[in-house]
């Protein structure tokens, strides 16, 4: 046989040269479907239109690096090569670019973002917080050396007592979101501020894309303080100002919006101020006319009058404290003398006949004291015998004893109560035998009987 027998990886390797060389870099048009994330993070999905499908693969290095999400139904031009694949023996393109059809890359990503978080909740009214009554102490995150920092700074200075912190940072480029989320985590922490604006000048979509990565508008939402975005121009919109608390059109307007609450309540307290003047202005003119009025009336010219009466009941008030001390001292006066008279009168007319009371009542209480006390000591006698008989001494001291268990208090009444192996303690009159249990009667022999022949 003539014809070359080829192995089939020889055949497939020579078919994956021919297509290289043939086709080298194609451009396919379609919509996926089936796309799947593998754990490895390569993408596996298949391109369609009404004539046909390929199955595709693009790995997780070039995949990684898209702005949006490969999903089903996107219209979409691929640029990769063809290969078959040796394990499976399929035809398939490997992906190198994946661009959507109709609309722009970053535009697709934003609008994926968007959808996302708006359906976590984070777009929500309810949960964007107010701005302080008083903002004193402002914290900005922006590039130090563009333009909005200084349209910024030139409207806050309008207000003399507010502090500014500045937290410079990249507003555009690779790493720029980065820089953006750790700055608004480290004002929200601090403490040092009331407020955030989050700023920028105008540009194009691919300029302000720091502003709609995921990781800026996460920090905002987790920013302990109300948050301020302004970037851009008016017409710019942005992720990071759908999740602000509050959005505002340009940099300057942000700025416009903290200065102006500061104006408002110091126009508010001017117009108070303004109130309370006039109040009091009308209240004094009140009084003023009044008391003109009063000038001529009866009870007015009746006062004279009435203030030298009051003057002549103070002078004799002041004097009355003097009257009272000399009343005082008369009527104790009185008293001891009338209680020395009442301590004489015993002593000249009382005293022998009260003398011989005394001393009867005194023979009578000593009698009877004698009398109770012989009583008791026979009584305390009786009960002493009484307790003799009962006494557990006296019962040892007949020959009897007292059994309990080694640490025990409670005697023992019965034989059974006791284990051979426990110890006993037994009181005598005069001393205590400790003893070991070798058995009990009916159990084993006593060690005093004697053996049967």
């Amino acid at each position: 046989m003539s014809a070359r027998v080829w192995t089939v990886g020889e055949l497939v390797r020579e078919i994956n040269a021919t297509l290289a060389g043939y086709f080298g870099e194609v451009w396919v048009k379609g919509e996926l479907s089936g796309v799947k994330v593998a754990a490895s993070g390569h993408r596996y999905f298949q391109v369609k239109d009404a004539e046909g499908q390929l199955t595709c693969a693009m790995w997780a290095p070039r995949a990684d690096r898209l702005r949006f999400k490969l999903t089903d139904g996107l219209a979409v031009l691929l640029r990769g090569t063809l290969e078959v694949y040796p394990q499976r023996g399929s035809l398939q393109l490997i992906v190198i670019e994946v661009t959507p059809q109709g609309i722009g890359e970053l535009q697709l990503a934003f609008e994926q973002l968007k959808a996302k978080l708006e359906a976590e909740g984070l777009f929500a009214a309810e949960r964007k917080r107010p701005l302080p009554v008083l903002p004193q102490r402002i914290g900005l995150v922006t590039s130090a050396s563009g333009a909005a920092v200084r349209d910024v700074l030139k409207i806050l200075a309008r207000w003399e007592h507010l502090s500014v912190l500045l937290y410079p940072v990249r507003v555009q480029g690779k790493g720029a979101e980065g820089e953006i989320a750790r700055a608004l985590r480290y004002l929200g922490r601090s403490g040092l501020v009331d407020v955030v604006l989050v700023v920028r000048g105008g540009g194009s979509l691919e300029d302000l894309w720091a502003f709609n990565e995921e990781m800026v508008a996460r920090a905002i939402a987790a920013c302990e303080v109300p948050v301020i975005s302004g970037v851009g121009h008016e017409v710019d919109f942005t992720i990071a100002d759908f999740v602000a608390d509050v959005r505002a059109a340009t940099p300057t307007q942000a700025a416009e919006m903290v200065v102006s609450r500061l104006e408002e309540q110091h126009r508010r307290v001017d117009v108070a101020d303004q109130r309370l003047t006039a109040l009091f202005t009308r209240k004094l003119e009140h009084a003023r006319l009044r008391l003109r009025g009063l000038e001529g009336a009866r009870g007015l010219a009746r006062l004279p009058l009435r203030v030298r009466e009051l003057d002549q009941r103070l002078r004799r008030l002041e004097a009355l404290p003097q009257m009272l001390r000399a009343l005082v001292a008369g009527r104790r006066h009185r008293v001891e003398a009338a209680t020395s008279r009442l301590y004489r009168w015993p002593v000249r007319f009382g005293a022998p006949r009260l003398r011989e009371l005394v001393t009867a009542r005194l023979a009578i209480g000593r009698e009877r004291l004698h009398s109770l006390a012989r009583r008791r000591r026979l009584e305390l006698a009786s009960l002493e015998r009484a307790l003799g008989a009962l006494s557990p001494r006296n019962v040892l001291e007949r020959g009897y004893s007292i059994t309990t268990r080694e640490g025990e208090a409670r005697p023992l009444r019965d034989a059974s109560q006791v284990m051979a192996g426990e110890r006993l303690v037994t009181t005598l009159a005069r001393g205590q035998v400790r003893s070991l249990i070798i058995g009990r009667r009916g159990e084993q022999g006593s060690l005093f009987e004697e053996e049967e022949s």
